[in-house]
Parts: C-alpha cells; sequence; structure tokens
C-alpha cells in the first residue's frame, strides 16, 4: 500500500527525504525498511544519505540537493546550445560549502560568493534553477580552460556581461573578461578601463601563459 502511495506521491518531486517518507508512514524505522525494499527493486534511486529520487536525470535533481544553488559554468552553456564540448559532470554554484556528490554524473557545488545571475526555467515538467549565459561564463572562469567556453561570448547580453563584471568589482575578472570581449569584437576598453592596474593577471588561471598583453595587464 505504501509504496504506490511513495511512488505516485514522489513523481511529482524531483527529490524527496527520508523525513518525507516518515510522514507517510508515521514512523521512521518503517519508512528505512520501505527505501530499502524500493531501492532494492529498483523502484527508487539514492542520491546520497537519506536522500533519494524516482528520476534519472541528473541534471534535473541537482539543485534541488543542495539549496540554494544554480546550475552554472559549461553545465548552463551546454544546456543553451553555445559550446560544442558536452560535459561529463555538471556545475552547480552555492553560497554553502562545496560539495560533490555522483549520481549517474558527477554533480559539483561551488561555492561563490557572487549569488546572482540565474533564473527559473521549466524543465521537464519541473522548475530549476540556471545561470543565464553571461554569468554562465564568469563562473567558468578558473573551473575549466577558457577554450572549453570562450566560444560562447559570441552571444552574449553586452550589456548584462558588463553589469555582472562591475557588480562584483574584481580587477582579475575585468581584466580577462575585457581581453576576451575585445577578442571577439567588442569595444569595450574605456567601460572597464577603471579596472586595469599595473598588475599582470594570468588571462586563464588554468592554463597560464607566457606572453603579456599590456593593455589588459593579462598573461596569454
Amino acid at each position: 500500500m505504501y509504496e504506490v502511495v511513495i511512488l505516485e506521491k514522489f513523481s511529482n518531486m524531483p527529490v524527496f527525504s527520508l523525513a518525507d517518507v516518515s510522514q507517510i508512514t508515521k514512523s521512521r524505522i518503517y519508512a528505512k525498511v520501505l527505501i530499502s525494499s524500493l531501492l532494492k527493486k529498483g523502484m527508487v534511486k539514492k542520491i546520497k544519505r537519506d536522500l533519494y529520487t524516482l528520476h534519472d536525470d541528473p541534471f534535473l535533481i541537482a539543485t534541488f540537493i543542495v539549496r540554494p544553488s544554480y546550475i552554472s559554468s559549461i553545465s548552463a552553456l551546454s544546456f543553451y546550445g553555445d559550446i560544442s564540448q558536452l560535459p561529463n559532470e555538471i556545475f552547480c554554484f552555492t553560497n554553502k560549502s562545496p560539495k560533490t556528490f555522483h549520481f549517474i554524473k558527477t554533480i559539483r557545488f561551488f561555492h561563490t560568493k557572487f549569488f546572482f545571475g540565474f533564473k527559473e526555467i521549466e524543465y521537464k515538467g519541473f522548475k530549476i534553477l540556471i545561470a543565464d549565459r553571461e554569468k554562465a561564463i564568469i563562473d567558468s572562469i578558473g573551473k575549466v580552460p577558457i577554450y572549453v567556453f570562450e566560444e560562447a561570448l559570441e552571444k552574449i547580453n553586452l550589456e548584462r556581461m558588463l553589469d555582472y563584471v562591475k557588480r562584483i568589482g574584481r580587477r582579475s575578472l575585468a581584466k580577462r573578461i575585457g581581453y576576451l570581449l575585445e577578442k571577439f569584437g567588442y569595444d569595450i576598453y574605456f567601460d572597464l578601463k577603471d579596472f586595469i592596474d599595473k598588475k599582470f593577471v594570468f588571462l586563464d588561471p588554468i592554463a597560464k601563459g607566457k606572453k603579456k598583453n599590456k593593455k589588459w595587464m593579462v598573461i596569454v
């Protein structure tokens, strides 16, 4: 009886917890027994301790594992069709501590102090949070090599990108984004020149580089 109730009730939720099941069974002990039985039958899938799902799409459940969080970086850019490389992990950002889980794919949660630049979209009948293109590009710097995501710069909303860079206020970010935007034909030097100091930074914190660009003070 309870199995049918659980399968019906939680099919409409991306994830559910042992506590959710306990509210139905009125017993945490019996809830554990019931979940164990459903797991063995393959009717329920375990995400982590006391957290489960009836779905098999890690992109769907990712932002419900850690709250608040949003999908970003190359995961968001791939979803939009902005990059050619298909990521084998799901990148999420949260204002909480970083964590990593494995559910079909590895799901990584990175900490960010800049918890904005995302929106709610409908995905497979559910509402999930995902970064917009500009924030996904910003979130990618230092997480993956620049060559993986730079093609997405061709489709940005320039006004929004500049707004985000100024809101974050980091010179290193402004210099990197400024160089990349100019490389793709955007005339934005005077919008960001106040962020340019006399300290060189690597354009790509992962790939490093050797050639110095004195206009943007980046090492390419």
